[in-house]
């Protein structure tokens, strides 16, 4: 009876082990990813504001060929009045693109993103500790067993022989 007492006791340890091991992993975890985490999502918001400069620059540019055309007709036509509009909205239209350019590679220098290496390298050692010290209980309690097989055998042995003492 003690010996299995002191097996639940063992089995409740290593339950407790696992747990605590589980536990400081999900940990690692958080504090590897967390900061990839960070980033990515500055490097989302980079990729929107890009993206919305960048259709403003579309916008701006449609608004600068129709009137840059709507000059060229004039000019062809005699009449020069929206020339100078026509280079302000491109201007306009190149600078915006200039800055999207520029948060888009911003942004992509950002979202670049590594999984949790040393999470996964300390999760597989952990593993690798918990199946060599079932191994090794396997083996152990399996030469324990042994022992006792024979150990039983040598006294059944020894109360059999003629000259062992009757207890009658």
């Amino acid at each position: 009876m003690a010996d299995q007492r002191d097996i639940a006791e063992v089995i409740k340890d290593i339950t407790a082990d696992v747990t605590t091991i589980v536990k400081g992993e999900i940990e690692l975890a958080k504090a590897e990813l967390l900061p990839q985490a960070t980033s990515i999502g500055i490097g989302a918001g980079l990729f929107g504001a890009a993206g919305f400069l960048g259709m403003s620059a579309v916008r701006s540019l449609s608004i600068a060929a129709a009137v840059g055309l709507g000059a060229g007709y004039a000019a062809w036509f005699g009449i020069n009045a929206l020339g100078a509009v026509a280079l302000g909205f491109t201007t306009v239209a190149v600078l915006l693109l200039i800055v999207a350019g520029i948060l888009a590679l911003i942004g992509k220098s950002k979202v670049n993103v590594n999984g949790p290496e040393r999470t996964v390298a300390v999760g597989q050692e952990s593993v690798e500790a918990v199946r060599t010290a079932l191994v090794r209980g396997v083996d152990s309690a399996e030469t324990e067993a042994a022992e006792r097989q024979a150990a039983r055998q040598n006294t059944t042995e020894l109360s059999s022989h003629p000259f062992a003492r009757s207890s009658k």
